[in-house]
């Protein structure tokens, strides 16, 4: 097994993930959340259908993510005057300074990772990368159920709302 790239993805995004250390700073992010915050922060008029498609979990699942971080203190929920089913979803002052720690770590480990390969390297690797996101969004189903190919029930590594609180 370690010779396949799914481990050596797995085990890079795991280090990659404890070096921009959303478990650090007192907060204890779980990387749902972590990513939560980046999304949120990144798109303007975030609601929690994006939030769902973009970490490919169910709507469902969202909703106790952000009412975690509603509880911390990093989000507010505010009704869309369009639509009042749905909500954005802003990020408060203290989510706005979690969110610079979180760059700033992401920045470091960025520019470590570009010491260490060459340009062509980091080239090659982040068109490989956006080539695998692309085609694995478009996973047949099969491939893409909770099920892994031999049948056999399997956890998705980004947490569910039960699994996050206690990452």
């Amino acid at each position: 097994m370690a010779h396949t790239i799914a481990f050596h993805l797995i085990r890079v995004a795991k280090k990659i993930q404890n070096e921009i250390g959303f478990k650090a700073g007192g907060l204890n992010l779980s990387v749902s959340q972590g990513s939560t915050l980046l999304i949120i922060d990144s798109q303007k008029d975030t609601s929690q259908v994006d939030i769902s498609t973009k970490l490919h979990l169910r709507p469902a699942s969202i909703v106790s993510l952000v009412d975690e971080l509603e509880k911390l203190d990093l989000v507010t929920r505010q009704t869309i005057s369009t639509d009042r089913r749905r909500y954005q979803i802003i990020l408060t002052e203290k989510g706005k300074a979690e969110v610079k720690k979180i760059r700033a770590r992401s920045n470091i480990l960025e520019k470590y990772i570009r010491s260490v390969l060459t340009a062509n390297q980091a080239r090659v690797l982040y068109e490989a990368l956006t080539k695998l996101a692309i085609s694995l969004d478009k996973i047949p189903i099969t491939l893409g159920s909770q099920k892994s190919l031999t049948g056999k029930e399997v956890k998705n590594e980004l947490p569910s709302p039960k699994q996050y609180m206690a990452s």
